[in-house]
């Protein structure tokens, strides 16, 4: 393999392994209130709604996937929806000029009082987003984003707000894909 190759290589997997430390060493302390936020949310019949958007979107129905299915043990199914699913409900918003409502509207046709939102925000402003974390707090229910440490939220601040330093797209996929696995090994134990 040539040199060059190489020491790119290196040089991305420290970049990766010091953006994903920092972020979660740091931030351990408010996961591990999450976690315990989200059980206290299950324990009372609640629900987590979950959001991605753009590139995230596939890392927020898989987030979903873990409390429905599990990640490392048998145990009852955890009521976990995402919302990144109705195509219909998209293309009918995108043609009357309302795509930030998308999540918006499914919160309030499936959101309760105690339900929990986690919101996975890329490097860019999404007012679907934020109309989402606006239309959670409306209803009585807890908000949580992960985002890049660039992301700038406008509107209501949630109330738990995770970021990673990077404005690599790739790191921060990564870094909310082992978000979604760390969550819920916490809340499985």
């Amino acid at each position: 393999m040539p040199e060059m190759l190489q020491e790119r290589i290196s040089q991305t997997l420290t970049d990766h392994v010091k953006a994903i430390d920092e972020a979660f060493r740091r931030q351990a302390e408010a996961l591990a209130a999450f976690a315990e936020k989200t059980v206290g949310v299950f324990h009372q019949g609640g629900r987590l709604l979950v959001a991605g958007g753009g590139a995230m979107a596939p890392i927020a129905d898989h987030a979903a996937n873990l409390f429905l299915y599990r990640l490392s043990l048998e145990r009852p199914v955890l009521p976990a929806v995402s919302l990144g699913h109705d195509q219909t409900l998209a293309l009918s918003l995108a043609q009357a000029g309302q795509t930030r409502q998308f999540f918006a509207r499914q919160l309030r046709a499936l959101a309760a009082p105690g339900d929990l939102l986690i919101v996975f925000a890329g490097l860019h402003r999404d007012e679907a987003l934020e109309e989402a974390i606006a239309a959670a707090r409306a209803l009585g229910c807890g908000t949580a984003v992960f985002a890049s440490g660039e992301v700038l939220l406008r509107g209501e601040e949630p109330d738990f707000l995770f970021t990673v330093a990077t404005d690599s797209p790739a790191r921060l996929m990564e870094g909310a894909l082992l978000f979604g696995h760390l969550l819920c090994e916490l809340v499985e134990t």
